[in-house]
């Protein structure tokens, strides 16, 4: 199916914690079109400012009541401007845009999700449509490992127990759980327990993808990375979300990939890590935000 243009309802907006918002909207046709990964453009405003749409992944979808909701960090003006819908207004969506995740054949096989600040929201309908293949039983070969900054950034960590499955929260500055990176205590965790994931997930800053892509192929892992970008179009046109991409028999392509259309989700393999590194600084997360 096509992109889908639609005028959604604005059913519920919730302050989850901190400036992480929770954003519900009614919009059959995406909804019922959506995958888990996939994202929608939505435009904040009756004129022309802001100018332009704003990217967020799904993080829960709902296709049998024709809603899907958002989980966002109000991190700037569009953001800002978001949190302030109130219910039965309408806003203007594009979608479902993107390739989504590609969901586990094998049921048996222990899942490692990694999310990096509001990078947990793609992976929220990712996790709920594995445990629903599963069943409660299957929980037990699911861990989470969830990372922020600070651990006002983190959802509630009751917000997430409900589920069964083991997770593992990491701060930057200490104030919740592990003190340090997430994909350090991801790497830490793997070389001293039992638990070794057959594929990994994994949503957050451009940084953090690194070690996580560094880390699934040093050790012959399978990876989908929901790739974060700052995005104007979310079709292609603009060419801001280009990452310059792997090409096995010729490492010196200048080919390049698009978030908006080739991903979010990449392969680990499929991104030329070393050339995003020297040749630009890690973005902020805005994308999904």
């Amino acid at each position: 199916m096509g992109k889908i243009i639609e005028e959604a309802r604005i059913v519920n907006q919730e302050r989850i914690s901190g400036q992480i918002f929770r954003l519900r909207l009614h919009s059959p046709r995406i909804a019922g079109a959506a995958r888990c990964g996939q994202f929608v453009m939505i435009r904040l405003g009756e004129g022309t400012d802001p100018l332009l749409r704003r990217p967020f992944s799904f993080s829960r979808i709902y296709p049998e009541d024709g809603d899907f909701e958002i989980l966002y960090r109000v991190i700037g003006r569009g953001t800002r401007l978001m949190s302030r819908l109130e219910p039965g207004s309408a806003s203007s969506l594009i979608g479902p845009l993107g390739n989504g995740f590609e969901l586990p054949i094998d049921r048996t096989h222990p899942l490692a999700f990694i999310a990096g600040g509001i990078g947990i929201a793609p992976l929220l309908e990712l996790i709920a449509q594995v445990m629903s293949d599963r069943g409660a039983k299957g929980a037990e070969k699911l861990h989470l490992f969830y990372g922020a900054r600070t651990a006002i950034e983190l959802l509630p960590e009751d917000f997430l127990r409900g589920w069964g499955i083991r997770v593992h929260f990491a701060t930057d500055d200490g104030s919740f759980g592990y003190r340090g990176r997430i994909t350090k205590m991801f790497e830490e965790c793997m070389a001293a327990e039992d638990f070794r994931p057959f594929e990994l997930y994994s949503c957050g800053p451009l940084a953090m993808q690194y070690h996580v892509a560094a880390w699934a192929l040093s050790n012959d892992t399978l990876a989908q990375l929901s790739m974060e970008s700052i995005m104007a179009c979310g079709i292609g046109a603009c060419v801001g979300c280009a990452l310059p991409a792997a090409t096995p028999g010729d490492p010196e392509s200048e080919a390049f990939v698009h978030v908006c259309e080739d991903g979010p989700i990449f392969s680990a393999g499929s991104i030329k890590w070393n050339k995003i590194l020297v040749q630009q600084t890690p973005p902020p997360t805005l994308l999904f935000s």
